[in-house]
């Protein structure tokens, strides 16, 4: 008999996780762009089931699940929207699991991001995340920050991951600076700030502190304003592809995680247990975890505001141009 237990938040990360992990990152980028535009038409959930059962080649054990939980969305629209909401922040999530590195950790930030409540509106959900951050140690806060915007700038400007860490290295590696330089950088796309307005803005920031980085950052920036960096697919998270598929846990990170995906009808055999062993015990804090709802755009971010503040729900991004000119 099918199980009908909703399942977790956990699991469906889990699930999504996986699949991410079973595809190329343009097919993964596909993938996310199918689920959207049939999510924007209301399209039948078989039309939905048809159209997106050709990512799961390379996972096919993840295919019962996907059947599951269309059928969960068949009984109620809203699963699919939660479904949704932990699709589009799996990248991000992805990198924050690897910097928190505990279960119970990336259990509370689960709950924080309340993926599944609809009703939580923008001021809850950042006070629910300020509250998560506040209980983190000060270095590890940081980099779940940083995070936060790199996820941001990669959505709102399609900067990929090594557009990104060349700036991180022209800033001397300092995560504070570095976080600052982005939330001013989007500042020509989320408030249409002139480009030039927006370069010496920076360079107040960056010659305040770190004097001797400005003329490389001065040059990355005139770099980046005629397009000489090549943007990415634009789907936030893609630094969490590391290529050595290990979980956070120590197990090896294959289709073998479906087994943490509640609902599939598979029995274990001695090898399978041996593999999926170290996310089994790594796991099992995450499974009774079902709180958490949906993120909602943060708007009207401005500089030197937690960068939370500006942490948005992720959608992808096309190749658009990097800068505006005026």
């Amino acid at each position: 008999m099918a199980d009908m237990t909703i399942p977790t938040l956990y699991s469906q990360y889990c699930f999504f996780k996986s699949l991410s992990y079973s595809l190329y990152e343009y097919d993964w980028y596909n993938f996310v762009e199918q689920w959207q535009s049939m999510v924007a038409v209301n399209a039948p959930i078989p039309e939905f089931t048809f159209n997106l059962v050709p990512f799961f080649s390379n996972a096919r054990r993840l295919l019962p699940v996907f059947h599951r939980y269309m059928g969960f969305a068949r009984q109620d629209p809203e699963f699919l929207n939660t479904l949704t909401n932990v699709l589009m922040s799996t990248p991000l999530m992805i990198k924050v699991q690897t910097i928190l590195r505990s279960p119970t950790l990336f259990t509370n930030y689960l709950a924080a991001l309340k993926l599944d409540n609809p009703s939580a509106s923008h001021t809850q959900v950042m006070q629910s995340i300020q509250s998560f951050l506040s209980a983190l140690p000060a270095p590890t806060r940081l980099q779940v920050q940083r995070a936060f915007a790199e996820a941001e700038a990669s959505d709102s400007m399609g900067l990929s991951t090594s557009t990104l860490e060349t700036a991180f290295q022209l800033l001397h590696s300092d995560t504070q600076l570095y976080i600052d330089f982005l939330t001013t950088l989007q500042l020509n796309q989320t408030r249409n700030m002139p480009w030039d307005t927006v370069v010496s803005k920076i360079r107040t920031i960056v010659t305040a502190k770190k004097p001797y980085a400005w003329p490389g950052m001065d040059q990355f920036l005139n770099n980046l304003h005629w397009g000489h960096y090549q943007g990415g697919y634009g789907y936030s998270g893609e630094a969490g592809y590391d290529g050595a598929y290990y979980d956070d846990y120590g197990g090896y990170e294959n289709d073998d995680i479906v087994e943490k995906v509640e609902g599939v009808d598979y029995h274990l055999d001695e090898q399978d247990d041996r593999e999926i062993g170290a996310f089994e015990e790594g796991g099992q804090a995450h499974e009774s975890s079902s709180n958490g709802a949906g993120v909602t755009k943060a708007q009207d971010a401005s500089v030197g505001q937690n960068v939370v503040d500006r942490f948005a729900d992720l959608s992808v991004a096309d190749k658009r141009p990097a800068v505006k000119t005026f």
